[in-house]
């Protein structure tokens, strides 16, 4: 059984970084999603600031970078208004961005992986209440934030790019 785990991103994963982020874009469309097409697509200068930011992870499948995924302390401003509510009365919380696994692999559970070495990275982190939002077309994303344990909260009501986001919330207890 290969080895599988996230660890933090280096300046040096870039490249295989950006692959993935292109064959996620390249796989969202194909899905018929307008998430990440077109001017909202995930630009590589980005991942190097987050990566420089210490905000960016990468997960690692027999030796080779299989996934990235971004954490990124809240509150942040799309999330602050939902059409919905928000469990619990955290002040902090943590989101997960622009979860993405190589296309090579897709299929063998390792986004659930990523997002759950994301959730306890957050845990380390002191967050306990972690969101992330996907758009309504992705029901790859949806299954497997729901598998991870999140619940749907509502819709993100900040305009973003290319449509509409349900919002997701995972709240850990003592």
């Amino acid at each position: 059984m290969p080895l599988t785990y996230t660890r933090l991103a280096k300046p040096g994963d870039v490249d295989a970084i950006f692959d993935i982020i292109q064959q996620a874009v390249a796989y969202l469309g194909s899905q018929n999603s307008p998430q990440w097409q077109g001017t909202a697509e995930p630009k590589r200068d980005e991942f190097i600031n987050d990566i420089q930011e210490g905000t960016v992870y990468v997960l690692i499948h027999n030796h080779a970078i299989a996934g990235v995924g971004k954490l990124v302390p809240g509150p942040e401003q799309a999330y602050e208004d939902i059409d919905g509510s928000w469990l619990g009365n955290e002040q902090q919380y943590m989101t997960l961005h622009r979860i993405a696994i190589d296309g090579n692999v897709r299929g063998q559970g390792l986004a659930h992986q990523l997002i759950h070495d994301l959730v306890l990275l957050s845990l380390d982190h002191g967050y306990r209440d972690i969101r992330i939002d996907t758009h309504e077309i992705n029901q790859g994303m949806q299954k497997t934030v729901k598998k991870a344990g999140f619940e749907y909260r509502g819709h993100v009501l900040m305009p973003v790019p290319n449509g509409d986001r349900l919002a997701f919330q995972l709240l850990l207890t003592d």
